[in-house]
């Protein structure tokens, strides 16, 4: 593969965890961002945690953006910031707690106020 947009492409990326179906399957993703993901996503996530270091000035301003220097501009950097944001666990905050249901041990299936049999019936004149 050539060198696209500055960056070096150093294999296939998949994120199996997040995205167990693919970037393009997602519904999260155009089919050009989940391209660069994809094909340059494996340098994007080195470069992002410093394991190599940028040898290009896109990589470079990639390495600054990821560091919250600047807002991403290029398109590699969009699709990187969406990948972020999207695989990144939401927080869930709910209104009520689930505690389990009390239960009143006096209690029995049938009505005290409810005739259930016919003798129980009173007929009124």
């Amino acid at each position: 593969m050539s060198q696209i947009e500055g960056f070096q492409p150093a294999g296939r990326f998949f994120d199996d965890k997040h995205f167990p179906r693919g970037f393009a399957r997602s519904g999260h993703f155009t089919m050009r961002e989940s391209d660069l993901l994809e094909i340059y996503g494996r340098r994007l996530k080195a470069l992002a945690e410093g394991t190599q270091s940028p040898t290009t000035p896109q990589e470079e301003q990639f390495v600054s953006m990821a560091h919250g220097e600047r807002p991403a501009e290029s398109a590699v950097e969009h699709a990187w910031t969406k990948y972020i944001a999207k695989s990144q666990r939401r927080k869930l905050f709910t209104m009520s707690s689930k505690s389990p249901a009390a239960t009143d041990e006096d209690e029995d299936d049938s009505s005290d106020d409810l005739a259930s049999e016919p003798d129980d019936i009173i007929e009124l004149d």
